[in-house]
């Protein structure tokens, strides 16, 4: 199953999105055109902005959480709880899904903690 980007905008996302953006990651592109992008799913604006700097944000934002973040169905959580819980713990972010929606994220809390401490 493919997840579309706007399941990826969480506040962490987005406070990261707002630095990449500011350090040039994204030639050409502002913080309002990159949520736009987001949250249309990649439709491209209709505009002369860069292509390709919208095509090197897709790509970052699938990349970080490709390695994060894992999907599972309601009945594999129920089937495989202590497996996924084990990832949790291991800093992985868990989405849920259920009839091809996300429906919830599971994030150790761990992980919460460390990250506000490093910022």
């Amino acid at each position: 199953m493919k997840l579309t980007l706007s399941n990826y905008l969480n506040e962490e996302t987005i406070k990261l999105l707002r630095r990449e953006i500011d350090k040039g990651q994204f030639p050409g592109i502002t913080f309002e055109q990159a949520m736009q992008f987001l949250l249309t799913d990649g439709i491209f604006p209709a505009s002369d902005l860069p292509v390709v700097s919208f095509l090197k944000l897709e790509d970052w934002v699938q990349t970080m959480f490709s390695e994060q973040t894992l999907s599972y169905t309601t009945s594999e959580l129920k089937n495989k709880t202590g497996e996924i819980l084990q990832k949790v713990m291991q800093g992985k972010t868990i989405q849920l899904v259920k009839h091809g929606r996300v429906i919830a994220e599971i994030n150790s809390v761990y992980r919460q903690t460390s990250i506000h401490q490093t910022v």
